[in-house]
């Protein structure tokens, strides 16, 4: 198909008093070396031009008074005459501009160019859908955003457009049917070939050739197929079609192109005299639909209309707010040998006209860039003339200058090849040094395995004795799981040196797939169901035999599952699916999740060794996918990913069936007997000590409360069984979960990984250390970030201590009774400072103290000094006054001075009492009264309680 321009009718003189333009800054550009008097000339010379030319670069045709956008799926004949229509009906309407953008069958490149469509604000939309269901979305936001939508061809799956106009893909499928019924007597063997199935005309013409049918009992369709595109597997599957089914007597194709090739098929198996070929699309032309009938290729074909004229008037309708119908259907007529030749005829001089039009229409526009031509050359003769006067007197300096000039880049190039040489040279010394630390690596993971078999083995002497306690037993099993974790991740990387060194071989055998991959999902049931995850299988096949390496595919699905279940929340959804597509003759298994996914940028690079997008900082060594695409590739299959970014992925693995893709020595005789997999032998053992773990540290109602926010359940299992012992504990694995558990209980004290999903330590500790509800709470970061920058940032985000892992847990239990015992010490401080004079309270703070506890309890003790004294004084008063339930206030209230409200508010009273009794001016039921005291009989007893004597034998008499 022809390219089109992005604005095809807004060629003027423009273009070419721009190019004079751009010339005369490159001659003003010659002049750059020269002296200030030749500047000054070069400076005049420009300003003249640009000044000369400004009246007759001007353009005299009026601008388009509105923007379409169309938006095209793919490339065929029948397009072509639909864009053809378009641009000659454009033609003709000069208020029109127009961008149009080809799809070329891709429906993420259509959605692209629709948004950039939208974006370069196209006042209405025309699109052709290339499949309905991808493009719905998208159509249905632009609508929505206020600009009008015209579907043509194609419908979507939904509502939100603003017209459709097209042919009617049912009626057409309908009138096949009933021409074909009369052609046979109502009684044929038929074999439908289909388009693509995701589109709308597709799934319409099916429908509505079968409802025709219905009437005809006795027309059968033996065989139908889809297909997206006319190739050479087209060819082979109406080959074994007609093969297959001797007794067909009809052909019914969905399009022209489809009835012409299968037509060639069968006149190649001597079968073309013995079938009825019908297609649908009726294109003019020679060697298109209409043709073919009359030749005698087609029996008959169904005309479908473009409707490209017709989409533009029914935009210019909507544009100038007239009147229209929202579904716009085209008529169709069925073409046959006996009128082909007329209606050929016909639209040849149909055609004949509108290109005849077309021709006049550019001898127009030939005419008046003709004139603007002469007009603007008239001006440049003139300028041609000034400029030949000032370049005959400068050109010999300018040349020097030139001169000058390349000499000076001959030596820039020169440095620049030098700088290049020396760039590869560094470029290959950092390759061999990459090389060597990779090696070092591989090495030390080598060595790696003798010990950590070393600890296996004595795990296993040790888990089933006896002897030992369920606690110890545990702490075993710990040992072992975590030895198994190691270990895979050395047999990872070594595994990935050996397929970069080609010493990686293929032992596959004919075993059962299915089987194979319920064995792998039932090592990650037990996560599912503590995670309350639907995990579950699709398939057909109850058994199917494939040919791989059961050890290699192991690996596969081990990484594909364990990534799904990392990144999939609990609630979610894990899918596996095997399909057997006969046609392609492979394999496919696919593991979805619905997870966080990924952005565009990570699903490119996914698959590359040592890369981590986004996500990455939740652990894993970015190995396991890219050796996972390398050992599916030594089974000549394929490792893909689909993704969208918050709603999940896709990993499909595509492997080839039977084994003719094998080489002999990539085979072995005998299928493999067991698919466990060790590595998941000790999963999920903590299950039933947590739960002792949480009912033991139950009961401890008065012990301080700690909050554990660490997304590794082993260690946050551990730093439970350490902990519980001595406080109350609440845990969480997810960083927003743990900022709203810190806000809901204030726990005295948190211990938080740095590194976790949704929100990260630092930015939990910057919002509690800022927020009064919590501001008082020590915070301690755990993590494996040990630089110094890091740790430096960790105390800028006001943390109290920074632990990095390993660590030894004696010492973060000291840390943690450190910093409860400081601030016990602060709490003893505030109350010891507290300083209750009959006039106001004063309150003297630690210098280590926070300033917003500081500000908190200074606004706190003054609105006590304000109101204490009224009786009805009642805590959700200052509850109101801080802003804070009265939960959130007592526990502030009691983490910082050690007391109640309640307490305060009286000690508060009683300290004021005390200082008014010393003074001996009021008697002591005036000043139970002036402290807020209801009863001046209470007030003695509260008194009496708190410094143990009456307040009349406090009180000094006063002298008369």
């Amino acid at each position: 198909m022809k390219k089109l321009r992005e604005k095809p009718f807004a060629k003027s003189a423009n273009a070419e008093c721009c190019q004079f333009s751009e010339k005369c800054v490159n001659f003003a550009l010659i002049f750059d070396n020269l002296s200030p008097i030749m500047c000054f000339v070069r400076t005049t010379f420009f300003v003249f031009s640009v000044l000369l030319f400004a009246s007759a670069c001007k353009d005299e045709r009026p601008r388009p008074k509105f923007r379409i956008g169309f938006s095209q799926c793919c490339n065929d004949a029948w397009r072509d005459v639909m864009n053809s229509e378009m641009l000659r009906e454009l033609a003709l309407n000069r208020e029109l501009a127009f961008d149009m953008r080809t799809a070329d069958a891709d429906n993420t490149q259509q959605i692209a160019q629709i948004r950039e469509l939208v974006a370069l604000g196209v006042d209405l939309l025309i699109v052709a859908p290339n499949e309905s269901k991808p493009l719905t979305p998208v159509i249905e936001e632009v609508f929505k955003s206020g600009t009008p939508v015209i579907l043509i061809d194609r419908k979507t799956e939904s509502e939100q457009y603003t017209a459709y106009i097209g042919g009617d893909n049912y009626e057409i499928g309908v009138t096949a049917a009933r021409y074909i019924a009369d052609k046979t007597g109502g009684k044929c063997n038929i074999l439908e070939i289909r388009m693509n199935m995701a589109i709308s005309p597709a799934i319409e013409r099916a429908r509505g050739f079968r409802d025709g049918m219905r009437a005809f009992p006795d027309m059968k369709i033996l065989a139908s197929a889809e297909f997206s595109q006319v190739n050479d597997q087209y060819e082979e599957t109406l080959a074994r079609m007609f093969e297959t089914h001797p007794d067909a007597q009809v052909l019914f194709a969905q399009t022209d192109l489809m009835a012409e090739t299968a037509y060639k098929v069968a006149q190649k198996l001597g079968r073309a005299e013995s079938v009825f070929f019908v297609g649908v699309d009726g294109i003019p032309g020679t060697g298109q639909g209409i043709q073919a009938v009359e030749d005698g290729i087609l029996d008959v074909s169904l005309l479908y209309p473009t409707g490209g004229s017709e989409a533009i008037k029914l935009a210019m309708s909507i544009l100038n707010d007239l009147p229209f119908d929202r579904r716009n259907i085209l008529q169709t007529t069925v073409i046959t040998p006996s009128n082909a030749r007329i209606l050929h005829a016909q639209m040849k001089k149909e055609a004949s006209l509108h290109e005849s039009i077309d021709k006049q229409i550019k001898a127009v526009d030939d005419l008046n860039t003709i004139y603007r031509n002469q007009k603007s050359y008239i001006t440049l003769l003139v300028s041609s003339l000034l400029v030949s006067l000032i370049l005959g007197a400068f050109l010999l300096r300018s040349w020097r200058a030139t001169q000058a000039v390349n000499r000076q880049l001959e030596q820039k190039t020169r440095e620049a090849q030098e700088h290049e040489q020396q760039v590869m040279a560094i470029s290959e010394e950092l390759k061999r040094a990459t090389q060597a630390k990779v090696d070092f690596f591989t090495n030390i993971s080598h060595e790696f395995r003798t010990p950590l078999t070393l600890i296996l083995g004595f795990a296993d002497d040790l888990s089933p004795s006896k002897n030992l306690d369920k606690n110890s037993q545990q702490n075993i099993g710990f040992i072992r799981q975590n030895a198994y974790r190691l270990l895979r991740l050395v047999n990872q990387l070594m595994d990935f040196r050996k397929i970069e060194s080609d010493g990686m071989r293929l032992r596959a055998s004919e075993n059962d797939l299915v089987e194979f991959v319920k064995n792998a999902m039932r090592s990650f049931s037990r996560v599912a169901e503590k995670r309350d995850i639907d995990f579950q299988l699709s398939t057909r096949h109850e058994q199917f035999l494939a040919w791989f390496d059961p050890t290699m595919l192991d690996k596969v699905l081990f990484n594909l599952l364990s990534n799904a279940f990392k990144f999939t929340p609990d609630g979610g959804k894990i899918q596996l699916y095997i399909h057997v597509d006969t046609f392609e003759n492979v394999v496919k298994i696919r593991v979805e999740d619905s997870g966080l996914g990924m952005t565009t940028n990570e699903a490119e690079h996914i698959f590359e060794a040592f890369y981590q997008g986004e996500e990455g900082q939740i652990g894993g060594t970015g190995l396991g996918l890219s050796l996972s695409k390398a050992l599916v590739e030594l089974h000549s299959g394929t490792l893909t990913v689909s993704t969208i970014r918050g709603k999940g992925s896709r990993f499909s693995i595509v492997l080839p069936l039977g084994k003719a893709h094998l080489r002999p020595e990539q085979m072995v005789a005998e299928p493999a007997q067991n698919f466990q997999n060790e590595e998941f032998l000790f999963e999920n053992l903590t299950d039933g000590t947590l739960e002792t773990v949480i009912s033991a540290t139950s009961n401890k109602l008065d012990a301080q409360q700690l909050l554990i926010i660490e997304d590794n359940e082993d260690l946050q299992f551990f730093l439970k069984r350490k902990l519980s012992e001595t406080y109350r504990i609440a845990s969480t694995t997810d960083g927003d979960m743990g900022l709203q558990l810190a806000l809901e209980t204030v726990p005295d004290l948190i211990i938080c990984d740095v590194v976790l999903p949704n929100r990260s330590g630092l930015d939990i500790v910057r919002t509690l250390k800022s927020d009064l509800r919590t501001s008082h709470i020590p915070v301690i970061l755990l993590t494996a970030r040990s630089t110094p920058e890091q740790q430096i940032e960790g105390a800028a985000a006001s943390a109290d201590s920074y632990i990095t892992k390993p660590f030894n847990i004696a010492f973060l239990q000291e840390t943690i009774r450190n910093l409860l015992h400081n601030r016990q010490i602060l709490r003893e401080s505030f109350g010891r400072n507290l300083h209750v004079f009959s006039e106001k309270i004063s309150l003297e703070f630690p210098s280590d103290s926070n300033q917003i506890d500081q500000s908190f309890l200074q606004k706190f003790a003054d609105y006590v000094e304000t109101n204490h004294a009224r009786q009805d004084f009642q805590v959700m008063d200052l509850c109101q006054e801080m802003n804070l339930s009265r939960s959130q206030l007592y526990r502030k209230v009691k983490a910082l001075t050690g007391e109640s409200i309640t307490d305060f508010v009286q000690n508060v009273r009683l300290k004021k009492a005390h200082a008014l009794l010393l003074e001996g001016k009021m008697t002591v039921a005036e000043i139970g009264y002036q402290v807020g005291y209801s009863s001046p009989d209470y007030f003695s007893t509260v008194f009496r309680g708190k410094y143990g004597v009456a307040p009349s034998s406090l009180r000094k008499p006063t002298n008369l």
